[in-house]
């Protein structure tokens, strides 16, 4: 079943239901106000007719008595406990109430009864008839004016119930015209979607500020975020395709060479050996950077305790002292340089910035480590210095700013783009200031 239908047959059967309530209701409650009505005005008969015959004292004049009391379109009986009537009292109009059955009551007791189709208001008084026995006055009064209100009353409200619930179809229809509509759109797009294999967005001629409205601006919201997901990945591969052609193509070159002269010639076999190896060691190291790139934020795992970030500083500068024969200071301002951080991922982090200065700096580098309103590690080299309009792009994967310097250094281009996500992995901020022919400065912010 449809979502249109299913709405217009819940709201249709829901306001149904609440009209027949609604009119049940009222009709019992005015069926019940007039039985109470005519139950009052029957006692008051009943009782005049009673008053009536203890001023009597034949049977004659009795007999005479209740024709004189008799109701227009009711009836009087007089019954013993057993056997038919002693007195019958009816006019020529209401013969017919002679047929309704009877029964003798001892006490007073007034009842509304259905015989046939019609309503009775029947009263019962016990009196003492002339010949001393103890008898049952009845007065029968047939109840057509309520009837007829009745009848009138249910042709009320069926036709005020219909003047509802047509109407109520025909906006349950428009209404569910109007939820539905951006919903099909959606779907339409949809599939429109998974037919082209494109991206594409829920037209809107206006806004509604509704649900259904955030509901279509989080859809083309969604469709913004997995497009420029897309395209980010689809340049990634690219990038990393192109970055890892020319290592292959380097290998492929040498190994070529090899076949030709390298076992007859041995510098070139040295010299072929020496290049591949070269070559795998950055392949190795450009698949580790990707891989740590595609990982997401939360599947790092990082094992967050307090780390004396001095120590890691001075262990990390030993080694790269070392390693690249260059002088690297300590600049400790402050007496406890404690940060809550993954150790490890610290240690990377300042292996790439550390890496990327001496790359970039022919003279010595400083690591400052302040602690004022945040934990902050900035190195500094004094180096080429970054052009003002590359700054902005720095952080991009595979970005270069000189790529003729960086073929010389190795460098991939993806050691800022892995230092700004271990940064923020742990909810802290990264800075770059730079000024081309004097050298950068790049500051990492820890929350305290």
């Amino acid at each position: 079943m449809k979502l249109q239908t299913k709405i217009i047959l819940t709201s249709t059967a829901l306001l149904f239901i609440l009209l027949v309530i609604a009119n049940s209701s009222i009709y019992f409650i005015f069926k019940k106000t007039m039985e109470d009505n005519a139950i009052e005005r029957l006692q008051a008969e009943t009782s005049n007719v009673t008053n009536g015959l203890k001023q009597t004292s034949t049977t004659v004049k009795q007999a005479n008595l209740l024709r004189a009391y008799l109701p227009p379109n009711g009836m009087i009986r007089i019954l013993p406990k057993s056997g038919s009537p002693l007195v019958v009292s009816v006019t020529d109009q209401t013969k017919e109430l002679e047929d309704l059955p009877y029964s003798y009551y001892s006490n007073e007791q007034t009842t509304i009864k259905e015989d046939d189709g019609h309503l009775y208001a029947i009263s019962h008084t016990p009196v003492i008839w002339t010949s001393g026995e103890v008898v049952s006055l009845e007065v029968t009064e047939q109840l057509a004016d309520v009837e007829q209100s009745l009848q009138t009353l249910k042709f009320i409200l069926l036709i005020a119930s219909l003047v509802i619930l047509i109407p109520t179809i025909f906006a349950g229809r428009l209404l569910s015209k109007i939820i539905l509509r951006p919903i099909k759109s959606l779907i339409q797009t949809m599939e429109e979607i998974q037919v082209s294999r494109t991206f594409k967005k829920i037209e809107r001629s206006s806004s509604s500020k509704d649900e259904l409205d955030q509901m279509a601006n989080t859809f083309n919201n969604m469709m913004d975020l997995l497009e420029e997901n897309y395209k980010k990945q689809e340049q990634f591969v690219s990038d990393a395709s192109h970055e890892l052609k020319t290592p292959l193509t380097v290998v492929e070159s040498y190994a070529n060479m090899l076949k030709r002269w390298g076992m007859k010639r041995p510098d070139i076999l040295e010299e072929a050996i020496e290049a591949i190896h070269s070559e795998s060691l950055r392949m190795k190291q450009l698949t580790s950077q990707m891989l740590v790139l595609a990982k997401d934020e939360s599947q790092w795992e990082l094992q967050m305790e307090p780390v004396d970030a001095a120590a890691v500083c001075t262990q990390t500068i030993k080694h790269l002292e070392q390693a690249f024969e260059r002088t690297i200071y300590l600049n400790v301002k402050t007496d406890h340089p404690i940060v809550t951080a993954d150790e490890k991922r610290l240690k990377q982090l300042l292996y790439i910035l550390l890496d990327n200065a001496i790359k970039y700096s022919e003279r010595a580098v400083e690591v400052i480590i302040t602690r004022n309103e945040s934990f902050m590690i900035t190195v500094t080299d004094q180096g080429i210095g970054i052009p003002k309009e590359d700054l902005s792009n720095v952080y991009e994967r595979f970005f270069r700013v000189d790529k003729a310097r960086n073929r010389e250094t190795g460098g991939s281009g993806l050691g800022l783009s892995i230092a700004r996500k271990i940064v923020e992995a742990h909810n802290g901020r990264i800075e770059i200031s730079s000024q081309e022919g004097k050298g950068t400065s790049v500051t990492v912010c820890f929350p305290l």
